[in-house]
């Protein structure tokens, strides 16, 4: 509940210092821990996410990496599920006539408030009552590895107005067995609603 509460106050804040600057406010609903041929998927956690956050516009000063935007996004678990806290970079590709549609891969870190290296039921020495809480926990809830993931995501935007835009998102999350070889990952795919504040871009 602590890790819940700080990572909701860091996006919050973040949030907030958000309208000082050009760029996007998001809000979408996704399904949580869906098998999608990457993350394990489908077997431990359920529920929606609601994911909210923002994008600045897209960054000059970042001309030498293709000038990206920058996003902030948080997501919240309606079951009591992995919530997360990412950020990171995005390049639009728009085509389309009147270039409405876009194409937006990105790639960033996250940090969440679920499991994290689960001890083993099988460690010497065990209760059996012990033994049979381990297992347990090794059965029914998802064990990301790492406190520390990486987070790429893809996203197919169209912009409705020029101030609103309409996202299917895809959003990943692990950390490709760097901190070892437990890592099922954490997939989520949602529609989310973007707004466009300050300048339009």
């Amino acid at each position: 509940m602590r890790r819940r509460s700080t990572l909701l106050a860091m996006s919050v804040l973040a949030f907030a210092a958000g309208p000082a600057f050009a760029g996007e406010a998001m809000l979408g609903v996704y399904q949580h821990d869906i098998m999608d041929g990457i993350s394990h998927g489908g077997h431990f956690e359920h529920g929606k996410d609601f994911v909210f956050g923002f994008r600045t516009a897209s960054l000059d000063e970042l001309s030498a990496i293709w000038a990206p935007h920058v996003h902030l996004i948080a997501g919240v678990n309606t079951l009591g599920g992995t919530d997360f806290v990412a950020a990171g970079f995005d390049w639009r590709i728009k085509f389309g006539q009147d270039s409405r549609f876009y194409f937006e891969p990105g790639i960033g870190g996250a940090i969440h408030t679920g499991e994290v290296n689960l001890p083993s039921p099988y460690d010497a020495g065990l209760s059996a009552a012990e033994q049979a809480k381990r297992l347990h926990d090794w059965t029914t809830k998802l064990d990301l590895g790492s406190r520390i993931l990486f987070e790429p995501e893809l996203a197919l935007g169209w912009k409705a107005t020029d101030r609103w835009s309409l996202e299917m998102s895809w959003i990943h999350m692990s950390h490709a067995q760097l901190a070892g070889p437990q890592n099922p990952g954490l997939g989520d795919f949602g529609f989310r609603a973007v707004y466009r504040y300050g300048e339009d871009h």
